[in-house]
């Protein structure tokens, strides 16, 4: 999977970017065909320290991921890192078909519709993505 990493801070792109490997190869996305951009701006939706995308037009995923309001240190690179982990499990979910976005915000997961109604800590691909974060960034660090 081709990827690329897009903050202002130097210090946060080069960290972001030493997970990239990991995380891919830890997730089995080696061989997707898809590209992804991964962006640190202000501007994801509201409430939300990520989010995972698929642009049609483009054809690849977008993950945004929220910079911290204040000076960075090592907790809030961790917290970003862990932030990452979770969207790339997102990617993978997408990658693979096991989840698809709908109209309405609705979502398909392993064949079952989900509608927007299906709160944030209930919805399976959230419990996914929970599960494996901690787990992706330990390993990640440890190579």
């Amino acid at each position: 999977m081709e990827y690329k990493v897009e903050s202002n801070s130097k210090t946060t792109q080069k960290f972001l970017e030493s997970l990239m490997p990991s995380f891919i190869k830890q997730l089995g996305l080696q061989s997707s065909t898809k590209a992804l951009l991964v962006k640190v701006t202000a501007d994801t939706p509201e409430g939300m320290e990520g989010a995972t995308l698929f642009m049609e037009v483009a054809d690849c995923y977008l993950v945004l991921i929220k910079p911290p309001k204040k000076r960075i240190n090592k907790v809030k690179l961790i917290d970003m890192a862990t932030t990452l982990a979770h969207e790339m499990v997102h990617v993978r979910q997408l990658a693979k078909g096991m989840m698809k976005f709908l109209p309405n915000n609705a979502r398909m997961w392993m064949g079952k519709r989900y509608n927007k109604r299906v709160t944030y800590l209930n919805q399976p691909w959230e419990l996914d993505a929970f599960s494996k974060q901690e787990i992706l960034v330990r390993r990640a660090i440890e190579e």
